[in-house]
């Protein structure tokens, strides 16, 4: 499961990143998205926008035509059915399809070279503009069918025409960015997720560092210790009571006893491979030898026959 969402998170991560830088990109800081000044090749009177050319509505555009010369244009937007109805009989230049930065298409209809009446004559424009040399427009796009117009006045053509258009959308730069940062996050926690970056986690602590406490042995038990291991066999087969022994003299379980009160006493000890694990056994060899010495002398004390109550073999009394 969290491979499948770090690999959810790396591809949207990516792609909205993308599609962020390259909207930053096309919008820049000024938030217009703009064609870039463009010459339409025709010698009509007129050029005009299909209704599909302007269907979205919203954005803020601007559009600037300019013609050498300093020839005189009108540019105007209508609703499409007066402006179809205006330039029915009229040659024209129709603009069918348009893409964003800028990509058109276009079809030549044939018709009278003349207008069928001067546009600054007619007065159901939403928007118009004129100029000598060149016109500007700046509208938004309304929810309704319309189309744009570029129509040469007097007894000129279009000829040489430039176009400049802009798509203007308050605040889109500050989105895209936005979009890419959040892609670019989205990204990196996806790589988190698959393991080729590491997260934040948290570090145990070392065996010997200060402070640290090793539950498991806080109060051991002397049967479980690790430490006593090599001599605990020893220590219940020494500290058991033996009959035998006690009627031997006592030497043996002296000397157990004296084992079992010192590993008591011990307690918990570091480990047979510890600092004191050398020093311990070799003083368990020495005490082991002096109590054998101490058995020893008591066993020939004890077998030894008495000067006063036996009489020399042989001899007499």
């Amino acid at each position: 499961m969290r491979r499948v969402a770090g690999v959810g998170l790396l591809t949207l991560g990516i792609l909205a990143a993308i599609l962020g830088a390259v909207a930053a990109v096309a919008f820049g800081p000024d938030d217009r998205m703009t064609t870039g000044t463009r010459e339409i090749d025709t010698d009509a009177r007129a050029v005009v926008t299909r209704p599909s050319v302007l269907a979205r509505f919203g954005p803020q555009v601007s559009v600037l035509v300019e013609l050498p010369d300093d020839k005189p244009v009108f540019l105007g937007l209508a609703h499409t059915l007066d402006l179809d109805d205006y330039l029915a009989s009229t040659a024209r230049l129709e603009v069918t399809r348009y893409r964003v930065p800028w990509s058109v298409r276009t079809r030549a209809v044939d018709g009278d070279p003349q207008l069928p009446a001067a546009p600054t004559a007619l007065d159901w424009w939403v928007e118009q503009s004129s100029g000598v040399g060149g016109a500007e427009l700046r509208f938004r796009l309304p929810d309704e069918t319309v189309s744009l117009a570029v129509l040469a006045v007097g007894d000129s053509d279009l000829a040489g025409l430039r176009l400049t258009g802009a798509y203007e959308v308050p605040g889109a730069f500050g989105v895209a960015v936005g979009v890419t940062l959040t892609g670019l996050g989205a990204a990196v926690l996806g790589l988190v997720a698959l393991g080729l970056v590491p997260g934040v986690r948290r570090r145990a602590p070392a065996v010997d560092a200060p402070g640290f406490v090793d539950d498991e042995w806080d109060t051991p038990w002397l049967e479980t210790d690790p430490s006593d291991a090599d001599t605990w066999d020893d220590f219940l087969e020494e500290g058991a009571p033996d009959s035998s022994r006690a009627d031997d003299g006592g030497g043996d379980s002296g000397a157990a006893t004296k084992k079992r009160r010192r590993l008591l006493r011990r307690g918990r000890r570091s480990g047979p491979d510890g600092p004191d694990a050398k020093d311990t056994d070799a003083k368990d060899t020495a005490e082991k030898r002096a109590d054998k010495k101490d058995a020893d002398k008591k066993t020939a004390a004890g077998s030894e026959p008495t000067k006063a109550g036996r009489a020399p073999s042989g001899g007499r009394v």
